[in-house]
């Protein structure tokens, strides 16, 4: 007859795990108290204009949100209890306060070993900062981990000396070891076997700039998972971005047009000022693959139905996510950095735009496995776009010890810091700490890409995957500039070799043989698409846009020379801090923003007129940039750098001036479901007459330009 444990062991259990349920919501309590208190969630601020429509969009969704935030704190509560709460009874001690001992012990190595792994989670905490820093310079993840693994043996070795129950732990010791095996054996063979089905891998890292190759100059330790890569791949080493800002620049990588013929020329943009045309991802869903498009960063580029891609693994779009930054609640970093935390909270979890919070070696590892299950289901395309080196920019272990000094100050060292760019203001730092900043960011991004490639070779799919991996655009450090030497980088601020210039690498199935190792001929971000159709026997995009397919390029073929047109982006910085005399440019104060009624954050129809007006547009052919730059007088300088003499300079300036005007007024239309309150007229194509040009021609004084006809 069997017999039941008395029902005051089953009333002592639930009693502990509903005090540590119960401690866990206090948690959760004290640090919303905190976030209340320092008025970083939108307490104390003016209720009126574009921020009462912010507080309208994320009202509905805050309840339900914090809700399972507390869920996490209170669960995470009750199995810490029931965790100390056992390890107090093999002590032979179980009392309450023994057990609240254990627990704090338990919670202490779990801040110990985050702390190691993602410092930035506590780095805003002043009483923390001298322990911290110890940790930065000197902690391992072995350390915690050693600790509590001796704390755990320590108290398995108590509880069988005072039961005597020697052949149970050696069962279950080699149970526990058996059950490990074959975790490992299973993750080492996951995805094996079945149909290969064909897989197009697209990997764009962003802000990658190319002068970090072994192979165009740089050291070649700052992206080895790229470096293997390219070992199997073509490089194109003069790839370029028509415009350097990831929205519109994967706008244009999407539709292979130019950015004044997509509508998206800038961050942000209005979905009613995108033009609906047939993306590559859109042809290849049409063929039957399946199209999967993410990013763990949706706060300036998220990709919408218009982008063709049938499943968006993004963060939420719109004002939530903006507000998801302010709410630290940091415990959430080490509670549910796992997969069944980003399966409840994932606009925390799998959201980079909060710093500590989001484990983003964890998400690649989700990441990866959902592409071998994609693959393994039938054509597959797959798109990731991988954000760590855009603000806040804080690298991970190992990764905050490969290039920033040590003897930087701890805020250089775990995140990246704002500061209007202007001359004479560097920020406080310097060029070389922004730039080894910047090295470790991209590090960890190519760690994330590496973790893909790798669960593909695990799979047997690496071979056989097309695989093209590029970056959306550069950055710029200033680097010409001695009064902004460690100011903030800035990216679409300028069309210059810094940030139009972008990585761009094939690598073709069954590795690329006998394909050029690297081609030095110019070739553009819209080429990308009519590329991967033609590689993948698929029909191409519509005859009128602007990329072409590398694929004879590839073959070793000749391809006709290739001109790209470009046109800067809308950045935080003025553009007359780089070019005295421009037009002074857009509002660039929050209410330049509108939040529609579904919470999308838009760029404002004021905002919009001014941003097109401020930009410089130009062309490139890879010996010369023609460059158009609006004066704060009305009209336009038009300028040449490089070899501007001879018919080669005359046809690219004479090609510039009909890319221009190829966009056809009134072909604006509304991506479905948006509701546009506008009410104003679009006005694409030129907005530069041409009785408004001024040339400058090379040896010309910058100062007074003088009117010259076109093409004199």
């Amino acid at each position: 007859m069997p017999v039941f444990p008395p029902s005051g062991i089953l009333r002592s259990w639930l009693l502990r795990l509903l005090a540590g349920a119960a401690l866990g919501l206090l948690l959760f309590a004290g640090e919303s108290w905190l976030l209340l208190r320092s008025g970083v969630v939108g307490m104390g601020i003016p209720v009126d204009g574009p921020y009462a429509a912010l507080m309208a969009a994320v009202r509905p969704v805050v309840p339900g949100l914090l809700l399972r935030v507390a869920s996490v704190y209170a669960v995470a509560g009750a199995v810490l209890a029931a965790a100390a709460t056992l390890l107090a009874r093999a002590s032979g001690r179980g009392g309450a306060l023994v057990t609240l001992g254990q627990g704090l012990v338990l919670f202490a190595l779990l801040a110990w070993d985050r702390a190691i792994a993602r410092p930035a989670l506590f780095d805003d905490l002043p009483a923390l900062r001298p322990l911290l820093a110890w940790l930065v310079d000197h902690g391992e993840p072995w350390h915690p981990r050693a600790i509590a693994v001796a704390w755990l043996v320590g108290h398995a070795a108590v509880w069988v000396w005072r039961t005597r129950c020697w052949r149970r732990a050696l069962w279950l010791g080699a149970v526990a070891a058996g059950l490990a095996a074959v975790l490992v054996v299973g993750q080492g063979t996951a995805g094996r076997g079945g149909q290969a089905h064909p897989l197009v891998v697209v990997i764009g890292i962003d802000a990658f700039r190319p002068d970090r190759l072994k192979s165009q100059g740089g050291s070649g330790v700052v992206a080895p998972n790229v470096e293997r890569l390219l070992e199997d791949a073509t490089l194109f080493t003069h790839a370029y971005t028509p415009i350097a800002q990831t929205e519109p620049a994967w706008r244009s990588l999407l539709t292979a047009r130019w950015p004044h013929a997509t509508g998206v020329r800038y961050s942000l943009t209005s979905d009613s000022r995108m033009q609906l045309q047939r993306t590559f991802a859109e042809s290849f869903a049409q063929a039957g693959w399946r199209t999967v498009f993410a990013t763990d960063c949706s706060r300036f580029h998220a990709e919408g139905p218009a982008s063709g891609f049938e499943t968006r693994l993004q963060p939420p779009r719109g004002a939530v996510n903006f507000l998801l930054e302010k709410l630290r609640y940091r415990a959430l970093g080490f509670f549910a950095d796992h997969a069944l935390g980003a399966a409840w909270v994932p606009e925390f979890i799998d959201n980079r735009a909060l710093a500590g919070i989001h484990d983003p070696m964890g998400y690649s590892r989700r990441l990866a496995s959902r592409l071998v299950d994609e693959a393994s289901q039938g054509p597959t395309l797959f798109a990731f776009h991988a954000t760590a080196a855009h603000f806040p920019g804080d690298p991970v272990h190992p990764f905050y010890r490969r290039f920033v000094s040590p003897s930087e100050p701890l805020e250089r060292r775990l995140r990246m810091h704002f500061a209007p760019v202007s001359p004479g203001a560097k920020g406080g730092w310097h060029r070389a700490g922004a730039e080894a900043l910047y090295d470790e960011l991209i590090a960890q991004a190519d760690a994330q890409v590496g973790t893909l490639l790798d669960a593909l070779r695990r799979a047997g799919r690496y071979d056989d995957a097309l695989i093209v991996l590029l970056s959306d655009h550069g950055e710029s450090f200033h680097a010409d500039r001695e009064d902004l030497a460690g100011a903030t980088p800035v990216h679409g601020a300028r069309l210059s070799e810094e940030e139009n210039r972008i990585l761009l690498a094939v690598k073709p199935p069954r590795g690329r043989g006998t394909m050029p190792a690297s081609v030095d001929a110019l070739v553009r971000l819209v080429d990308v698409g009519p590329t991967l159709l033609e590689l993948s026997g698929l029909p191409r995009l519509p005859d009128d846009v602007d990329g072409v397919s590398l694929a004879p390029l590839l073959r070793g073929e000749p391809l006709a020379p290739l001109a790209l047109y470009a046109e800067t982006g809308f950045t935080h910085v003025l553009p007359e801090v780089f070019d005295p005399g421009h037009w002074p440019g857009a509002p660039r104060a929050f209410d330049a923003y509108r939040i529609r009624p579904d919470g999308v954050v838009e760029m404002g129809p004021e905002a919009h007129e001014g941003i097109l007006q401020e930009k410089d547009v130009g062309a490139f052919d890879g010996k010369r940039w023609w460059v158009d730059r609006p004066r704060a007088d009305g009209r336009v300088l038009r300028s040449c750098t490089g070899d501007c003499e001879g018919p080669d300079a005359l046809a690219l300036e004479t090609w510039l001036d009909g890319v221009q005007g190829r966009t056809e007024r009134g072909g604006w239309r509304k991506v479905a479901g948006h509701v546009d309150d506008s009410g104003s007229p679009q006005s694409p194509g030129t907005l530069r007459p041409p009785e408004q040009l001024l040339r400058l021609r090379p040896g010309q004084p910058s100062g007074a330009a003088h009117p010259q006809p076109r093409g004199g």
